[in-house]
């Protein structure tokens, strides 16, 4: 997906040997192997699929020891992609020689994308699988990484799949109305993915923001429950607007400060989407600096170098099941 651009953080490299050493052990240990649904494929046009944003959501993946197949969504699913691969035996590092998350495996590629290429993947503390793909050779790299190729971080790229996976299924896309999406966002809120600038936030792969969602106010909450004000944050009062076509809309007055040395985010008109009652998507524009009267909405469902997404999943709260 374009949107999800191709970011290069030279202190996040990953190295790769030209002869590389397949190891003995299987690609995916036994603990995840079974059938998993995808919550964000990014970007789902390297497989021809228009939606390259969403289009994917809610798609079908089985895993096997050295095997990922995936499906497309709908009632009448299409393996888009098979992936038979083989677990190499180098632990994945940076430039300083430092172990970072996940296993990486060479991966032959059959149906809509093909070829020889490479596997990553990590399990997160939120219980997700984050895979990324690589569909095409990455550019060329020169400097002290020359011969490595740098798209270590997860998240999307021109050259990549990215696909983060679950394994409760996923309810399709709601049909958004106003009155409608005021009263399915409140409640308890846990930040199971979080994406600035395209990549996802953490290396750890954690997954430890959680957010109360009021009539008036987005609050976020520390481990104890407490309301919390970080410098950089999401958190402010908000709107629920008309809907933009297929996805929801919702104005943010957020009271935290921006990246890029914004300064104060201020309104800030965003997009929304719920997939059922208990999952939710919120992209919004974190480096807008005109004057607050002249921001206009984000135009999709993504994250870039200046729009931020979250994967919110409801939790439930004391007394309900």
């Amino acid at each position: 997906m374009t949107s999800f651009r191709a970011f290069v953080f030279p202190a996040l490299a990953v190295v790769i040997h030209a002869s590389a050493t397949v190891a003995a052990e299987p690609t995916f240990p036994k603990e995840t192997h079974g059938d998993w649904h995808v919550l964000l494929g990014v970007p789902a046009s390297n497989l021809g699929i228009t939606d390259e944003d969403t289009g994917l959501i809610g798609g079908k993946v089985k895993i096997d020891a050295d095997r990922l197949t995936l499906a497309s969504p709908g009632e009448q699913p299409e393996t888009l992609l098979t992936a038979n691969c083989k677990l190499l035996a180098e632990q994945r590092v940076d430039e300083k020689n430092r172990p970072l998350p996940g296993k990486e495996a060479e991966a032959r590629l059959s149906g809509r994308v093909t070829g020889d290429r490479r596997l990553l993947w990590a399990t997160s503390e939120a219980g997700l699988l984050h895979v990324k793909i690589l569909t095409s050779d990455p550019p060329k790299t020169t400097g002290p990484f020359k011969g490595f190729y740098l798209s270590n971080q997860f998240g999307g790229g021109p050259e990549t799949l990215y696909l983060v996976l679950r394994r409760q299924a996923v309810p399709a896309r709601s049909k958004h109305e106003k009155a409608a999406d005021a009263k399915r966002i409140l409640g308890d809120w846990k930040a199971v993915a979080h994406y600035d600038d395209a990549f996802l936030k953490g290396p750890g792969l954690a997954g430890k923001r959680t957010f109360s969602i009021t009539a008036e106010r987005i609050n976020e909450l520390d481990a104890k429950g407490q309301f919390v004000r970080p410098p950089v944050g999401f958190w402010g009062t908000y709107q629920i607007a008309e809907p933009v076509g297929a996805l929801g809309a919702i104005d943010l007055q957020l009271e935290s400060w921006a990246g890029g040395g914004a300064g104060l985010m201020g309104r800030t008109p965003s997009l929304l989407a719920f997939y059922g009652d208990d999952l939710l998507y919120i992209a919004y524009n974190e480096t807008d600096r005109r004057t607050e009267d002249k921001r206009t909405r984000c135009e999709r469902l993504r994250s870039d170098g200046n729009h931020n997404l979250f994967i919110l999943v409801r939790q439930p709260t004391e007394g309900k099941k």
